[in-house]
């Protein structure tokens, strides 16, 4: 069961060098699609932005600065004796998002885990069998958010390769609180808030819409950005009391 890690950063790289023009959209398409241009062939570069303006390149040329790529893969093959296995050759590879300076990507949509997809959507996930890591270009790169990224996203993955796709808020919590708790993220939250989190949750913890589930766990600022209603949430609450509810991680 190999798990291989795939540099993709120096294809960035060299694609942000290029002038900002429609030369620049073709070369993206040729190197994400394959040679028929009828399939994805780099999967990891599809939430790239393919016209992202110079701080997206100098992200990028830091990341290879500080060779993030190793840090990454060295997470992984932490990881692959830690997670139960996987019956597929999987891929790695980290990914530039870009949520300050572009329109291309909306952070609340695509940060989720995979939660929000159809199943035909998950089902593309595991035949591709390829983990997009991503690092935000609003988020300050370092050897601790490459780990915490790469974990986060492995298990996830490794996650829903084994367990039904959870559906509803509670469901949901638990499989995302796992996750983090995996990752080594930090609890930012004090005991009265997650009390307050936790009672505004509750009438919800059965729901299944979409805009009520993203705004649950990425608080009203989601409601704010994307016209849903607020549910009088701190950003990223439903998130912080998943990761204090957590029981020890297992995806067995």
């Amino acid at each position: 069961m190999p798990w291989q890690y795939v540099p993709l950063l120096h294809h960035l790289e060299a694609l942000y060098q290029m002038p900002r023009n429609p030369e620049r959209f073709r070369a993206y398409l040729a190197k994400m699609l394959n040679a028929q241009g009828d399939d994805l062939d780099l999967v990891p570069l599809v939430a790239a932005n393919p016209m992202a303006k110079e701080h997206a390149l100098e992200y990028v040329q830091r990341l290879l600065a500080m060779d993030a790529e190793a840090l990454a893969q060295t997470a992984m093959e932490e990881a692959t004796g830690q997670l139960p296995p996987v019956q597929t050759h999987l891929k790695v590879s980290l990914t530039v998002l870009d949520d300050a300076k572009g329109g291309w990507t909306n952070r609340f949509t695509t940060a989720k885990g995979w939660w929000g997809h159809s199943e035909h959507e998950l089902q593309n996930t595991h035949r591709y069998a390829w983990v997009s890591i991503p690092c935000w270009t609003s988020e300050e790169p370092s050897p601790e958010y490459i780990r915490q990224q790469t974990r986060l996203y492995l298990y996830r993955w490794v996650w829903l390769y084994h367990q039904p796709l959870p559906k509803t808020l509670r469901e949901i919590l638990v499989y995302e609180g796992q996750a983090l708790a995996y990752a080594g993220v930090a609890q930012r939250l004090d005991a009265e808030e997650l009390a307050y989190t936790r009672a505004v949750l509750e009438p919800h913890l059965d729901s299944t819409l979409y805009p009520t589930l993203l705004v649950a766990l990425e608080g009203d600022v989601a409601a704010k950005a994307l016209g849903y209603e607020p549910l009088g949430l701190s950003p990223k609450a439903g998130l912080a009391l998943a990761l204090a509810e957590a029981t020890i991680p297992n995806t067995g």
